[in-house]
Formats: structure tokens, C-alpha cells, sequence
């Protein structure tokens, strides 16, 4: 039990170490920063309602084409839940290439120590 307590430390000490190591590579904070703002204003503009990015992004489909476009009782809706459905996707694909090259800046830093 004592070599898994002592093997848990190394490991949470390893990682404080390379947090703090990845936190002084400006560039790397740079871009991160930059494609992360990017992304958000590309949210904003490809969306018809930027408040509402949010629920686009972590709800349903249908669930957020009901919230952002009402309907009159026994009328259509005055939206094409086709295009809406494309552009949703099409924002999840770009909050997921932010979420990916996180990820791939964090495994290059790690790779080059």
C-alpha cells in the first residue's frame, strides 16, 4: 500500500511539473488563446442567435430548433430545421477542432521535453 500512496505522489508531481512547464511557452498560449477567440467569434457569426451558442452546442438538435424559432399554433415553423441542423453541426465541428488541437498542443509539448 505504501509504494501505491508513494506512486500516486510521483504521478501528481509529475504532472504539476509539466502544467508549470507548459504554462511558460508563450506561444503556445498565444495560439491556444487566439484559435480559442476565433472560433468563439465564428460561432457568433455563423449563428442566427449568438446568445443562444451555447445550447446549439451542448443540447439536441431539436430541443434548440424549438427554443430559437417559435411557432404559431397548427402553422410550420418560418425556419428550415435543415439549414439549422447544418449549421450546428457545422459549429460543433469547430468547437471540436479547439477541443483536438488542445489536445495535440498538449501531447507536442509533452513529446518535446
Amino acid at each position: 500500500m505504501n509504494n501505491f500512496v508513494l506512486g500516486m505522489r510521483a504521478l501528481f508531481e509529475s504532472a504539476g511539473l509539466l502544467f508549470s512547464q507548459v504554462t511558460k511557452y508563450q506561444v503556445f498560449w498565444g495560439f491556444l488563446i487566439g484559435f480559442l477567440a476565433s472560433t468563439i467569434v465564428y460561432g457568433f457569426l455563423i449563428t442566427d442567435h449568438p446568445k443562444q451558442v451555447a445550447s446549439v452546442l451542448f443540447e439536441d438538435k431539436a430541443k434548440s430548433f424549438e427554443r430559437l424559432y417559435k411557432r404559431e399554433e397548427n402553422k410550420s415553423f418560418n425556419r428550415s430545421f435543415y439549414d439549422f441542423s447544418r449549421k450546428a453541426d457545422r459549429l460543433k465541428a469547430a468547437f471540436l477542432l479547439v477541443v483536438l488541437t488542445l489536445i495535440l498542443l498538449i501531447l507536442i509539448t509533452i513529446t518535446t521535453f
